[in-house]
């Protein structure tokens, strides 16, 4: 599995889940759930990758707590959520295997 399917995995779990995470808990739930064979610190990478193409939002834990999303400081803690646009990354990469699999048959 290369780069680019490893975030897929990330971003379809946070879609699936549509659950804010802490990166501990994100990572120990990709490695228990989707059976993910990469490391935290190359989580952490993808993270940032996704966050940087808007897919995914760095949200401050203490807002969350107030039923607010807000975006953390980039040099403090926070929670992982996917956003909107993410969501529709997802729905489409989803839609692009069904078709491949419908021609393949």
């Amino acid at each position: 599995m290369g780069k680019p399917e490893r975030k897929a995995l990330v971003l379809a779990f946070l879609d699936d889940t549509r659950l804010a995470f802490p990166p501990r808990v994100l990572y120990r739930n990709l490695r228990l759930v989707e059976n993910a064979t990469f490391s935290e610190n190359s989580l952490g990478n993808y993270l940032e990758e996704l966050i940087d193409e808007g897919l995914v939002q760095h949200v401050d834990p203490a807002a969350l707590a107030n039923r607010r999303v807000i975006d953390a400081d980039p040099d403090d803690r926070g929670y992982y959520l996917i956003t909107r646009a993410g969501a529709e990354e997802v729905n489409d990469n989803q839609g692009d295997e069904l078709a491949s699999e419908l021609l393949r048959r």
